[in-house]
């Protein structure tokens, strides 16, 4: 991953953490003195704890307890040594129950993160392939990155669709050795299950495929001797690699990863780097883990898996009566309530703590941003009356939740494609009395109350909206047909609230990606010319600049007349099968109000890079503007510009003819097809032809003195203020002839003989830009995606390009 898509990705990361610990829904700590497996207590409060992975109970086990106590005793409380020179006896003890388990051979790591990250760069070839769940554990995707780092691709397929995996070897094993695919055992959100009868037909059928499944949640609690829920399905295969977890149901500390043959397991051991250079299990759980694999191989051992099969059943009985929707009905002890919107998921939660059940989100980033849910875990502590007390105040809150939230049963079935849910749903409070109105052309608005909100905002004046519609409503390819919307909300008295135009268009899903990543994915467009395309609901449209969104704060009701945009551009969505809502262009950090807001409903800030703004162009006159740029800028342009002025003829005529439109169409080719940073679809020529013709645009050509032929042409939009949106440029004479430069400082000083009240330069080449007095202005957009399959998949677009 880039160095931008790891900070993207780490904002979005950032900005979820912090919502859940603002609504109190992570970071607790208990109070307990000591725990029985059952309840805990936070903040004093006592707390039936559904969120404990320990499946089994066996972490009051009196043996394990002891086995622990009497290693540390024994022992010490660590053997502070690198495996690689000496391991505590108590390892070779260990491997050797955990041998009788799983009848292949292993080995054993200090945590299972720590075993995926040593078997994998060992087992994985650099001629190999690998293909990684959409829902895979976040641990393996980490570990997949050490492969990716060496140039092995890496692939992303939907959630168990074995169906595209097959699609995916098929292409692969020509050009791999081995194409390993990647799953979990159960998955450790949803609480389903790999198809692992569908996954060993495949082994069977394709012999270049390899899976590594990471079994952790499944261990202990299915299978003989608790050998979990993979073989328990079927035999260990001969090109099965398996990862389990000796932390959750295990109870103790560590990972185990079992191999087909002694030769992978010797080669994961000898060359896994944190085999070599990280510690080990320490010496009480090492006690422990070893009591753990002597129950585990007990007699018991079936009859307490049988006591916690009873409760699961008992607890998927008791959701089926209760009419509560399920994501998928299992025997896995880790259940998951559909919800939708994080907001709603935290609403329920905090409902179900304060009744006294602590249990879990299960939400974005983890899940689609519109699928998270409640998430909740059985162990055998817990007891058939707990079960039935939790699920009754689910019940209960369930819909309470979604209609304060302003969700509704419908609205999750729509989201996880889900049957008729049998809850009555409460009555919802009366709302305020907004209006809301939606029309499909600009021509149903008038123009003097449009142009009297939007007048100075950007381009997104009637006229401008008038010039769209008509060059984007014919019949052409996909990316130039856009659907227009407009949104006005309105109170009862007849006020505007909010007005605002949207588009549905089709985009590139790596139009904010790194450059790089964008020149990877266009290679891969040479044959396939709309992959990792997808349709958006967007502010503005994607020629549009400027703030997009009217909204009248000072009205009581402006976040009620936001929610009505945002849910009109939701049923467009869902009529118009786009995968996002983008509301784009907005100044970083200035209107928290709204910002907090828009978090709520669900929605992420990503940042689109700075916007060069021209703020006043009231300098009184030329000597006075050079004084402004300060003494660095000022000398660029005394240097780089002014010098080479004279051999300029600037022409704000606009071209007329059919070949005059040509050139300055081809100019702006030329500029677009090296152009990642921002990656789109090229322009269609009528839009350019149809900017020449209208009075609202003004196209600035720039040629060399004594030359017919433009080298350089600016389309803007002339308003209050003047908006560069396209440069066009000869590449043959670019950096010779400065002229880029000389496009940049003559729109600037167009825009301040025209009178406008600023310029806006719009992104990118930001040091050119302020060179001639352009500052930066911070922006971002506000994003929700139903499916974030494609972006999974360029963000783990490989090095060398060869992703597909």
């Amino acid at each position: 991953m880039s160095h931008e898509a790891r900070d993207a990705t780490a904002d979005v990361l950032d900005q979820m953490a912090r919502e859940f610990i603002r609504r109190d829904l992570a970071l607790h700590y208990t109070d307990d003195d000591a725990l029985d497996g059952r309840g805990i207590r936070v903040r004093g409060a006592p707390l039936i704890n559904f969120g404990s992975c320990s499946y089994m109970g066996f972490e009051t086990h009196p043996a394990l307890k002891q086995a622990a106590a009497d290693a540390a005793l024994r022992y010490g409380t660590q053997f502070s040594s690198s495996r690689a020179f000496i391991s505590l006896g108590l390892y070779r003890e260990l491997e050797a129950l955990l041998a009788q388990i799983f009848r292949k051979p292993l080995m054993v790591s200090a945590s299972t993160t720590l075993g995926h990250m040593a078997a994998i760069p060992a087992i994985v070839g650099d001629d190999d392939a690998v293909v990684l769940d959409l829902q895979v554990h976040h641990s393996v995707q980490t570990a997949a990155q050490l492969v990716k780092a060496r140039g092995v691709p890496i692939h992303i397929v939907r959630h168990n669709d074995m169906d595209q995996l097959e699609r995916k070897i098929r292409r692969l094993q020509g050009r791999h050795r081995r194409v390993w695919y990647m799953a979990d055992g159960v998955y450790s959100m949803f609480g389903d299950v790999a198809p692992m009868q569908r996954l060993v037909e495949l082994m069977d059928r394709y012999p270049s495929l390899y899976c590594y499944v990471d079994d952790a949640h499944g261990m202990s609690w299915a299978g003989e001797s608790g050998c979990g829920t993979v073989l328990d399905a079927v035999d260990h295969h001969d090109k099965l690699v398996l990862a389990v977890s000796l932390n959750k149901a295990f109870a103790a500390a560590g990972g185990c990863i079992v191999f087909p043959d002694q030769e992978l397991a010797d080669r994961a051991r000898n060359t896994g780097g944190t085999m070599i250079f990280s510690g080990p299990i320490q010496p009480p759980m090492l006690g422990a883990a070893i009591a753990a694999a002597k129950l585990h191989l007990s007699e018991q051992m079936p009859a307490m898996q049988a006591e916690l099969m009873a409760l699961v059943d008992h607890c998927n009985t008791r959701i089926a009566a209760l009419g509560l929707p399920q994501y998928a009905v299992t025997r896995s002890p880790l259940f998951f309530i559909p919800t939708g919107l994080p907001r709603v998921v935290g609403n329920l939660v905090k409902r179900l703590i304060a009744d006294g059940f602590y249990v879990n989100m299960a939400t974005f980033p983890a899940t689609p941003m519109r699928q998270g849910g409640l998430r909740f875990m059985l162990n055998r502590n817990l007891t058939i009356a707990d079960i039935d007390a939790l699920l009754e105040r689910v019940a209960y809150h369930y819909p309470l939740a979604l209609a304060e939230e302003g969700s509704s049963l419908a609205e999750v079935r729509r989201a996880f494609d889900l049957a008729e849910v049998p809850l009555t749903a409460p009555p919802t409070a009366p709302a305020p009395v907004l209006s809301v109105s939606h029309h499909r052309t600009v021509d149903a608005l008038s123009p003097a109350e449009w142009d009297g909100l939007f007048a100075g905002r950007g381009n997104m004046t009637h006229g401008a909206q008038q010039l769209l519609e008509e060059v984007f409503t014919v019949e052409d390819a996909p990316e130039n047909v856009w659907d227009f919307h407009y949104a006005v909300v309105r109170d009862a008295a007849g006020a505007v609230v909010l007005a605002a135009p949207f588009t549905v268009a089709l985009i590139k899903d790596d139009m904010t990606a790194p450059a790089a990543v964008s020149r990877q994915v266009e290679a891969l467009r040479a044959d396939e010319p709309y992959y990792l395309t997808s349709r958006a609901v967007m502010l503005g449209s994607l020629i549009s600049k400027g703030d997009h969104l009217y909204v009248d704060r000072q009205h009581p009701a402006w976040t009620d007349a936001v929610d009505a945009l945002l849910g009109l551009m939701e049923q467009v969505r869902a009529e118009s099968g786009a995968n996002q809502i983008m509301l784009r262009d907005f100044v970083s950090d200035a209107d928290p109000a709204l910002r907090q807001h828009l978090l709520d409903q669900g929605y992420v800030q990503l940042g689109l890079g700075d916007s060069m703004q021209v703020a006043a162009l009231d300098w009184a006159d030329h000597d006075d503007y050079l004084r402004r740029l300060g003494s660095k800028y000022r000398y660029n342009v005394r240097k780089e510009i002014l010098p080479f002025a004279e051999g300029f003829t600037v022409d704000f005529a606009g071209p007329q003819t059919a070949a005059e439109i040509d050139a300055c169409y081809a100019l702006y080719r030329q500029v677009f097809s090296r152009s990642f940073a921002l990656n789109v679809f090229p322009l269609p020529r009528r839009f350019f032809a149809a900017m020449c013709r209208h009075p609202d645009f003004e196209v600035m050509r720039l040629s060399l003195a004594g030359a017919s032929e433009p080298v350089g042409v600016m389309f803007s939009f002339v308003g209050q203020g003047y908006h560069a949106l396209i440069v066009g440029l000869d590449e043959r004479v670019r950096r010779s002839h400065g002229v880029y430069k000389q496009a940049l400082y003559r729109t600037v000083m167009r825009a301040r003989a025209l009178g406008c009240s600023h310029l806006d330069l719009a992104y990118t080449a930001e040091l050119e830009k302020k060179k001639v007095g352009a500052r930066p202005v911070p922006t971002c957009a506000f994003v929700q995606a139903t499916d974030h399959f494609n972006h999974m998949i360029i963000e783990a677009m490989s090095l060398d390009g060869s992703h597909r």
